[in-house]
């Protein structure tokens, strides 16, 4: 599970903004070896949104959060953001073959359409979001996690 550490910077209308920075201990194990999703890679912070509710507790500006994700989780939807622009790539100028239009540009045409509808399916794909989970890390050492 991918886990970073981050600051809540704003909250309004039931969302959290969490700033999530570079800090000394690794996300997950990929990015400890070097390779993987390359989220510390990058000295720039990462900023996620929340909801800030959970059961009696509400985020305010200044908590601090450890954000974490379900790796199963993350590969789904990177195979749903990923994968249907390069079926629509490949499957584009394969079915102008089967039709018989294979002359000039009309393969091009064809791939750059697949690619087109590829990514507007993966768009529509990736609308919901990844759940993540979160546990407030707070001065006097009591927790709350819950998903999001």
């Amino acid at each position: 599970m991918g886990q970073v550490t981050g600051v809540v910077t704003r909250g309004e209308a039931g969302r959290a903004r969490v700033e999530c920075g570079v800090s000394n201990q690794p996300a997950c194990g990929s990015c400890a070896a070097g390779r993987g999703c390359g989220w510390q890679r990058s000295n720039r912070p990462r900023r996620l949104e929340i909801d800030a509710q959970q059961g009696m507790r509400t985020l305010e500006p200044g908590d601090r959060l450890e954000v974490r994700i379900d790796d199963a989780r993350l590969l789904r939807a990177a195979c749903q953001l990923y994968l249907p622009p390069l079926a629509g790539l490949l499957a584009g100028p394969a079915l102008l073959r089967v039709a018989g239009w294979e002359q000039g540009i009309i393969p091009l045409l064809g791939a750059l359409l697949g690619l087109l509808a590829g990514g507007f399916l993966a768009s529509r794909l990736t609308r919901a979001k990844v759940p993540v989970r979160w546990q407030w890390l707070g001065a006097d050492d009591t927790t709350m996690s819950g998903p999001t």
